[in-house]
Parts: C-alpha cells; structure tokens; sequence
C-alpha cells in the first residue's frame, strides 16, 4: 500500500492508526495485553517507516487535555478526601524518587560525556514529560550567551526527547507487567482488600434482640458497620424509619450491605431471620436513574427535606454498588435504590428524573468551560530562579482544575460533573487521540537520530533511568510501603505523567486502584519533573 495516502491525508492515517492500535491492543500474548497503549506504537511505527506521516500537534494536546479533565473530574472529590492519608504518603514516595534519579542522571551524563544541553532533554524523554523538555528549551536563552550556540542548542533537547521517548513509555509498561508476574499478584484480592472492589449488596431481615441500641439512622455509626437499614417491621407493619426512630426488641429490620457486613450486623443487632422484605407490605422500591442536575453534586443529608418519606438504600455508579449514607454524593448516571410506599413511587421517579435521553444529552458548556479555565490556568508563567519559567502546560492545567471543579460537584445551578459513561466515553477518546499523534511526532524523530552512532548512548542513558525509577517505584512502594501493587502501579504511572501507562495498569486490574494512585501524585508530579529538569540542565552546563 501506498504510505503517500497517509500523508496527504493526516485524518485517515489519524484513523488507521486508532484503528489498527485498539484492535492489536485487544490481543493478549502469554497473559500480556498493551490495551489502548498499543495505539501509540503503532503510531510510532508509521513514523519510523515514513516519517513524513504526521498528525497536527492540536490532536493530540486536545486528546491528553480531554483525558485529564475527566480523570480530574471523576477522582476530585476522593483525592482531596484522601490528601491527609494516601495523598502525602504517595507524593512522599514520588518526590524521594525523583530526587534519586536525578541525582543518577547527572552521574550518568557526566561518566558518559554526554552533552548537557542533550542530557536534560533525555532525562525528560525517560520521564515522559513534555512540559519538563518545553522547560528546558525556555531556559536556554537565560543560560547560553552565544546566539549561534543558541540556536544550535534549541533543537538539541527535542531530539533526545524523542529518542528516550518511546523507550520510556515501552520499559514502564514492560516493568509492571514483569514485576506483578514476580511478586505474583492478585489484582482482585488487593481490590477487595483496599474496599474498591466491586461487592454486590443484599437485604437480610434481623430481629433486634438487644435493648440498648442507638437510633436506628445512627445504627450503622455506633455499631461500626457499613450498612443501611431499609425498613422497620413492628407488630406485622413495615415502615421506612425516620430519623429519631428507635428498634425495640423484637423488631425486625430490613438490613442492606455486603455479605460479611450483614455477618457482622446480626451478630451485634440480634438474629439472621428468613424471607424476603420485599412482598405483602405497602412498601416498593425501585432503582432509579439520577438525570436531575438537582439532586447531584449535594450530599444526601441536605437533600433530605426534598427526600421525605422515602429513603436511598444503595447508589449504583458504573458497575459498583455503594451502600448509601448521609455523606454520599450522587451525580448525573447514578442508579439509585428507593424504598417509598406504593402510591408514591410515580412521584418518586419524577423527582430523581429516571431519564436515559436527558443523561445521553450531555450539557457540553461546563465541560468546555471547566477546560478553557484548565488551559489558561496551564499557561500561567510562574517565575523561577534564573530567568526561567514554569507552567504546568495543557496536561497539568486542566488537571488541577479538574480535581478541583470534581470535588466542588457543582457552583450553584452549574453542574460540573459529566454523567459517568459520558465520562468514559470522553476519556477513551482523548487517551487514544493523544497516543496516535504522540506517536508520529515522537516517530519521526527516532528514525532520523537512529542514524548517529551516539544516538544509541542517548538511548541507553533514558533506558536506564526509565528502569531505575520503575524499579525504585514498584519495589520501594509495594514490598517496602506495603502498598497495594495496582496503587503502585498507578504511581508510576502518575509519576511518569503518562496516561498510557495507566491505561495499560487499568486494564489489567480491572479495579479504581490505579487511577487512584495516578490521581494522587499526578500534579505535584507534573512540577516536580518541570522544575528538576531545569535544575538539571543548571547543573550540567
């Protein structure tokens, strides 16, 4: 076939490159599978071939700042939850390790000879970090005199960038995959021991056999359990309980949680009673789908006036069922479980909205808007020492933003959250947008630089310090910090600031642990690297 087409055509290559790459992702080879991160190589190899094959730069800042967003967005409210706990170890983790191979990039850089200038160009093509080598390149003009050194110097960095570049997104992912086949993990067991594995929530009827037991909405509180009680039943008449009910003895509550919660919540309570709560009272329930903007981005607690006489058992948000409390936040997509009497259950509907068109008609405006704010925040110039400049450019701007709009919920009317299968929707097409224009640019370079022997030094030198941190990461993080491997996973991930790295993790856990370790150091990651690729290069020349 004629490569000639795909170069007059950026959008069908753009295509057939998406194409070809999501589908070699689906293939699993002795248990390994590269998932949407194969879009990038395939990239990357059409580049090589025919490095005249290039997709606009705009493709792929657009894709890496749609994909960040919704990450932000999704993971805002548990990362600023979680700061105080996970967030300062995790950064710890990041930032100790950042120092490290910083401190082994210029060792290696100066035992090898290699050109300054060079040498920080390739510590950010090793960690991934394109804002980190845009850094570099600001920072030139501050530190070379000579004009004609100058302009010889600017395109030094870029070079290196992409000849570390594909090298240092192949090694992190081949180091995860090796590394859990050592350490022999178990991604469901560390998703049902870190509470973010996918539990299904039942109903147990338990007779109250104690005469000392808090109220029952305080139940769950007082007892340490993470349930829910649905329904009171006295004297043969079920109800749902009000806020300052209490059970006496002989009561029988209709108790929603896990399996081992409702183990624990009728050995404290009382006794495990046959039958099903659902049939021959004047209760109903029914799963609903929140589709309005009202209800979402508020706890329960303060909707409770607008909630009366009905009670939310459990909230469904993709494929996981959460046990529903005061402190429980629904957003647009949630599927939640009413219980209501009989001749309320129509005004009940209503009122969370029920509505599948109104939730695939996505309102667009706060999406864009939540991003043109993310942009300009990354073009932001924060002065640094010696004349230069960081900004934390169009992955770490929206980013931010994004963890901050996701743990607002909403600004008055406006609705910051995306219905959640809108948000997958949106992230998967801006994490395969970026791979395939990422990998021509980066292609395109790798080819050319192949031809001078000192490229291969340049190579190893990224090669080297790509294993370092991957290795320092997954070890120090999983059998030192006792961490769970996919959160580990996610660190790197987040450390190396590339999304086909957690990408890759997440489909192979199949579980929230790794975009919750990404999440957790992405945006002090994103500084860091900036900031210590300057000092890198200050050092160095």
């Amino acid at each position: 076939m004629n490569v000639n087409i795909f170069v007059e055509n950026p959008l069908l290559a753009l295509l057939v490159i998406m194409a070809v790459g999501l589908f070699l992702g689906r293939l699993e080879i002795f248990g390994f599978r590269l998932g949407v991160a194969a879009v990038l190589f395939v990239g990357l190899v059409m580049a090589a071939i025919e490095p005249t094959i290039q997709i606009p730069p705009l493709i792929y800042i657009v894709g890496l700042a749609l994909f960040v967003y919704t990450i932000g967005l999704e993971s805002g409210h548990d990362f600023f939850a979680t700061f105080r706990s996970k967030g300062l170890r995790n950064n710890a983790l990041a930032l100790v390790i950042f120092v490290v191979v910083t401190a082994a990039a210029y060792g290696l850089v100066r035992l090898l000879t290699i050109d300054g200038v060079t040498g920080a160009g390739l510590f950010t093509g090793a960690l991934t970090n394109t804002p980190a080598m845009a850094a570099v390149v600001d920072a030139l003009p501050a530190l070379i005199d000579d004009p004609g050194e100058l302009r010889s110097s600017e395109s030094l960095p870029l070079v290196a960038y992409s000849l570390a570049y594909p090298l240092g997104v192949i090694i992190v992912i081949l180091a995860i995959a090796v590394m859990g086949k050592v350490f022999r993990v178990d991604h469901q067991r560390e998703a049902v021991e870190a509470g973010v594995a996918v539990h299904e929530l039942y109903t147990r009827r338990i007779q109250v056999q104690r005469d000392d037991l808090a109220a029952i909405a305080d139940l769950p509180e007082a007892l340490g359990l993470e349930v829910i009680v649905s329904r009171l039943e006295r004297e043969g008449e079920q109800r749902i309980p009000s806020n300052s009910a209490w059970a006496r003895r002989g009561d029988v509550l209709s108790v929603v949680g896990t399996d081992e919660e409702l183990d624990r919540a009728a050995d404290l309570i009382g006794e495990a009673l046959p039958g099903d709560p659902f049939h021959g009272h004047d209760l109903d329930y029914r799963r609903i789908f929140v589709s309005n903007n009202d209800l979402v981005g508020i706890p329960l607690a303060k909707l409770r006036p607008q909630l009366s006489g009905m009670l939310i058992t459990r909230v469904r948000r993709g494929d996981h069922d959460m046990v529903a409390t005061p402190d429980t936040i629904l957003q647009l997509g949630d599927r939640v479980r009413v219980v209501a009497p009989h001749d309320r259950i129509g005004k009940v509907t209503r009122l969370f909205g029920d509505s599948y068109r109104r939730l695939s008609d996505v309102n667009l405006l706060p999406l864009v808007a939540g991003l043109t704010i993310g942009v300009a925040v990354g073009m932001l110039a924060i002065p640094l020492p010696g004349g230069a400049s960081l900004k934390l450019g169009t992955a770490g701007g929206p980013l931010v933003v994004a963890l901050i709009l996701g743990a607002l919920g909403r600004s008055g009317k406006v609705v910051w959250q995306v219905p959640y299968g809108a948000n997958l929707a949106l992230r998967q097409i801006g994490i395969t947008l970026f791979l395939a224009a990422i990998g021509t640019t980066a292609g395109a370079g790798f080819r050319a630089a192949l031809s001078d022997p000192s490229s291969l030094t340049i190579i190893g030198v990224g090669a080297l310090i790509t294993a370092l941190i991957s290795v320092l990461v997954l070890v120090v993080g999983h059998k030192v910090m006792k961490l769970p491997f996919g959160e580990t996973a996610g660190i790197l991930a987040g450390m190396q600031t590339h999304p086909a790295v957690l990408s890759y993790v997440s489909d192979v856990t199949r579980n929230d642990l790794p975009a919750m370790g990404y999440t957790s150091v992405y945006p002090v990651s994103m500084v860091a690297k900036i900031v210590l690729a300057q000092i890198l290069l200050f050092a160095l020349l």
